[in-house]
């Protein structure tokens, strides 16, 4: 193993020509526990959310010198907006292999002393690999004069299509809670169910905006989503749907 001064460190990390590979290691999958507002009984509920942690490794690698930087990260399956990532409490954040670096002294740096001399290009970590927002193409076609629509799904790929928004509706009161419901129909035929819960407590009430939807082959389908309150009546209305019940 050779050694080298900190000065020709300094000049090697500075070079442009280091090769740059990342790993994932140790992905886990779990659950946590967060409350979600039930509008119909109007108390928090306790709720699970899927969610992956692990860790990732940049190696970077020149002249047999490989420096590594490694931090944790995690997030709720399919939301990238709640990716966290950080090297609080670990132990083994760099290591260094292939040389020995002194300082002026003669005396050896630890790994940690030289990461002081390393910049962004040594610990930026590209988590598109991860595919944390996962999307699900159902008639897709880019080509056609039909829009091309992506909804969200609260812990649950997303669901991206094209085809014609049928009809949409929404509620409003003096809560700072209100409820938007979309339906549309793809290229093939197929319908799409959306429900967005809206609020506008945020932080103060521990709330946020909710999202459910659902891929349906039938309007029967379509009306187990959306049930038969008014606001679902208003939807089936505006898209020339009947709601009514045969009875004989």
């Amino acid at each position: 193993m050779k050694t080298i001064s900190i000065t020709d460190f300094e000049k090697l990390v500075a070079l442009k020509n280091w090769k740059r590979e990342q790993e994932f290691v140790a992905i886990e999958r779990t659950t946590r526990q967060d409350e979600e507002y039930d509008r119909e009984s109007g108390y928090h509920n306790q709720v699970e959310i899927p969610h992956v942690y692990g860790w990732v490794t940049k190696t970077s690698t020149l002249d047999n010198i490989k420096i590594a930087y490694t931090e944790s990260f995690n997030f709720d399956e399919n939301d990238f907006d709640t990716l966290s990532t950080g090297t609080e409490g670990m132990d083994d954040v760099w290591s260094l292999d292939g040389a020995i670096v002194v300082d002026d002294e003669g005396d050896e740096l630890d790994v940690y002393d030289l990461a002081a001399y390393l910049d962004s290009r040594f610990t930026e970590i590209d988590y598109t690999g991860l595919e944390i927002d996962k999307v699900i193409d159902i008639d897709v076609n880019e080509d056609s004069k039909m829009g091309t629509f992506t909804i969200e799904i609260d812990n649950k790929p997303n669901l991206r299509f094209t085809g014609e928004l049928l009809a949409s509706v929404s509620n409003s009161d003096n809560t700072g809670r209100w409820t938007e419901l979309a339906l549309y129909k793809t290229k093939g035929g197929k319908y799409v169910c959306h429900e967005i819960a809206r609020t506008s407590w945020g932080t103060l009430q521990n709330e946020r905006d909710s999202f459910k939807g659902k891929l349906c082959e039938t309007l029967a389908e379509v009306k187990e989503f959306f049930g038969y309150s008014q606001l679902a009546k208003e939807l089936y209305a505006e898209a020339n749907i009947d709601y009514a019940i045969v009875i004989e």
